[in-house]
């Protein structure tokens, strides 16, 4: 646990002094004074790319916590990232990705999910999550994120004309996509991360946000890495 909240402390020391008081209240003096220990010491030097598989590491041995232990744990995780008022794509996908894991080993029977839907029924959240990732990938670029969009677009939707429109709420608005998307049929599930990948690589590259993005897809689908995650 000291591990995952420190991938969480902000650069900025003035959050970080703030992420600190929520630790110290929920997890105590030394769960903070490790987390803030380990960040000195080895992850401020981490390549971003590498944090989340740093963090699924830690998720077999976070899954054998007591519950109690890791429902503190999760409220802590979620007052750290709401400290300073905006969510990054990396503190979505961590804190998301945490939620799967310990929620799922928490309470299997209740998570267990054979999908049966096609995508033709989540058009809207299918056009949402694309935009969501298309946006992260250029964020200074709404022409080249509206190409990613299309190009992604194309492979599960190629008849339907459902505009570039990112929402207000930026990577927030994909918890209202996760349960419909999850309720799709497999086929339906790897067709749609295909189209990902499709926008991820319009540009021939892979941003650490759009990596972020397909890890955190796949885990809350239910769905293999693609090749060239597993690559990286």
């Amino acid at each position: 646990t000291p591990l995952l909240l420190a991938l969480l402390l902000d650069a900025d020391a003035a959050v970080a002094a703030r992420q600190r008081t929520e630790i110290v209240a929920r997890c105590g003096e030394a769960a903070a004074q490790q987390a803030f220990e380990l960040r000195r010491q080895h992850l401020q030097a981490l390549h971003p790319a590498l944090r989340l598989p740093l963090a699924s590491l830690a998720f077999p041995a976070l899954r054998q916590r007591p519950r109690p232990e890791l429902e503190v744990f999760l409220d802590t995780i979620d007052a750290m990232v709401h400290t300073d008022g905006r969510v990054s794509v990396f503190e979505y996908c961590l804190s998301r990705l945490l939620q799967v894991q310990v929620r799922e080993a928490l309470d299997p029977s209740r998570h267990a999910r054979f999908g049966r839907n096609k995508t033709t029924g989540v058009r809207q959240e299918f056009a949402t999550l694309l935009a969501v990732v298309a946006q992260a990938g250029h964020p200074g670029d709404p022409q080249q994120a509206q190409r990613a969009y299309l190009a992604g677009l194309q492979r599960v939707l190629p008849r339907d004309h459902l505009p570039y429109a990112p929402p207000a709420e930026g990577v927030q608005a994909l918890d209202a996509v996760w349960a419909p998307l999850d309720a799709l049929a497999p086929p339906a599930k790897e067709m749609l991360v295909e189209a990902l990948v499709d926008a991820v690589s319009q540009d021939q590259r892979v941003s650490v946000a759009e990596g972020e993005l397909l890890r955190t897809v796949c885990a809350v689908l239910h769905c293999p890495l693609p090749a060239m995650l597993e690559r990286a």
